[in-house]
């Protein structure tokens, strides 16, 4: 089920990999949101994601994250690159994260954890 439109108000431009002189997919319904204070895992340390990305389940945005066998940590590496609004140059973010949020059911949808990007 494709999320509705009232939730989506904006589009995004996705480029692979990050850094990519054109984009991949342009004019991708979404929802940007701020969420840098749960970006953060403990005072004092960097965050780890600035903004959170609402997407349809069809979205095809990809994070860079991996994880060694036998190890529990996880290694993070740059994912797509997002801009929004879509067709514009700035601002930049990078994909940390992406979760699917109550699959199989009429409300699923995507949720991108998005870095802001400083050139």
């Amino acid at each position: 089920m494709a999320v509705p439109t009232n939730l989506t108000p904006m589009t995004c431009d996705v480029f692979r990999p990050f850094g990519a002189g054109s984009p991949t997919y342009s004019n991708v319904p979404c929802r940007l949101l701020s969420d840098f204070p749960r970006g953060r895992t403990a005072a004092g340390t960097p965050a780890e994601w600035t903004h959170i990305l609402v997407l349809d389940p069809s979205a095809d945005v990809r994070d860079g994250c991996t994880r060694t066998a036998g190890a529990s940590g996880i290694v993070y590496a740059d994912g797509d690159e997002v801009r929004v609004p879509g067709g514009a140059s700035t601002p930049r973010f990078v994909v940390v994260w992406v979760e699917i949020v109550d699959p199989g059911t009429p409300r699923e949808f995507k949720r991108a954890y998005l870095m802001r990007h400083q050139a």
